[in-house]
């Protein structure tokens, strides 16, 4: 559930995402593009749970072209909060779900003949013209038409760009290693345009392309091409993962949008020599004051945070103790000066210390993706623009 009202008013936890930050990110992406490129705001997954709606108007307002999804569902969503920007669905689209998508006015990826002319006929039935982008798999091995079989790949393009029902708007490629490997990625840019270039010399004129991706827009400004994608960086988050780079992200001026608040719902001491949580895997070695936090795995802490994950408390990093349960969890705060209902900060800033996603996600093994995404639907949302 998401409420446009004050975060101050939360009890056993909450979100808390600042949309004034969203639209920081757009104008810092927008300093590192070429002006000439226009930016998609990839708002997939809930808005990399950040809330899908909120943060496109929010993008929208602060200048992007257009929106990126990966579902029917979630462009139709977005229509139905009112927003009119252009609209991508990224990740295929199945044949039921074409009149829907048509009706929606969304755009969509394409990579099938025969799927096109399914498109087609469903467009003519509708007297609407389906608008399309095709995916060429540079090296990704995901989804797309493979860019080593270019006579074949030239000839369905080709036939897809002269059906009367069907517009292609644009033509794209996704890098695998934008953040880490350069020269991989140099070579799936050069697989991309001898691509472009070929279907320009068969006559076959595509308007929009585009294969950079929020770590290319760091990493490979040259790249741009007529249009940006951009998903992590929208939310402030490091499109690497690391703390490192959460780091070097804040230096270029972005600022992360989600803050992840709780509050202390118990404390107690306990003795040395006593244990804490299910399956007593810690025991204290001093007298411990335990303080019980009403997050658990449900909320989407993961349960890989047992014993190593820290929360803010007071401006001090205080130490999860024993397993993650599935409404709560508990944590150390001896000489954090902790007081009932006082505030948690699960993720974000404390004093002078900050928590990032990034931080979380080195601790479980996993990227900062998964951290924001993973967050349950059952934490009420707030927003703000301080």
């Amino acid at each position: 559930m998401h409420y446009d009202t004050s975060f101050c008013k939360y009890s056993r936890a909450a979100l808390v995402i600042n949309t004034e930050h969203i639209a920081n990110n757009v104008r810092c992406i927008r300093k590192l593009t070429n002006p000439a490129s226009r930016l998609m705001a990839v708002v997939k997954a809930d808005g990399y749970g950040h809330g899908i709606c909120q943060v496109a108007k929010a993008a929208v307002s602060a200048g992007v072209d257009c929106l990126g999804v990966a579902t029917v569902r979630e462009g139709l969503d977005l229509r139905t909060a009112g927003i009119d920007a252009p609209v991508l669905v990224l990740s295929p689209v199945f044949e039921e779900e074409f009149e829907a998508m048509l009706q929606g006015n969304l755009a969509c990826t394409v990579f099938n003949l025969s799927e096109c002319e399914k498109l087609s006929q469903i467009a003519q039935k509708l007297n609407i013209t389906a608008k399309v982008h095709i995916k060429i798999d540079t090296g990704m091995n995901r989804v797309g038409y493979s860019y080593s079989n270019t006579p074949a790949l030239i000839r369905e393009i080709s036939a897809i760009s002269i059906m009367r029902y069907i517009r292609v708007d644009g033509i794209y490629s996704h890098l695998a290693t934008s953040d880490s490997d350069a020269e991989f990625a140099n070579e799936q840019f050069t697989r991309f345009s001898a691509v472009c270039h070929a279907l320009i010399s068969s006559g076959v004129y595509i308007p929009v392309k585009h294969i950079s991706n929020s770590g290319a827009v760091i990493n490979h400004p040259s790249f741009n091409l007529d249009m940006v994608r951009c998903g992590i960086i929208l939310y402030g988050l490091a499109p690497c993962s690391t703390p490192e780079g959460a780091k070097a992200l804040t230096e270029l001026g972005f600022k992360p949008a989600l803050t992840l608040k709780s509050r202390i719902s118990h404390i107690k001491t306990i003795r040395a020599g006593e244990s804490v949580g299910y399956g007593r895997n810690f025991f204290a070695t001093d007298d411990t004051v335990v303080a019980s936090i009403p997050l658990g795995y449900a909320d989407g802490i993961s349960r890989k945070l047992s014993n190593t994950g820290t929360v803010l408390v007071n401006g001090k990093v205080c130490r999860i103790i024993g397993n993650v349960c599935m409404d709560q969890l508990m944590v150390n705060v001896t000489g954090a000066n902790a007081a009932l209902r006082g505030e948690v900060v699960f993720i974000g800033q404390d004093g002078w210390h900050t928590q990032t996603a990034e931080d979380i996600a080195s601790l479980q093994g996993t990227i900062n993706y998964e951290v924001a995404t993973s967050l349950s639907l059952r934490l009420p949302t707030y927003y703000t623009a301080q």
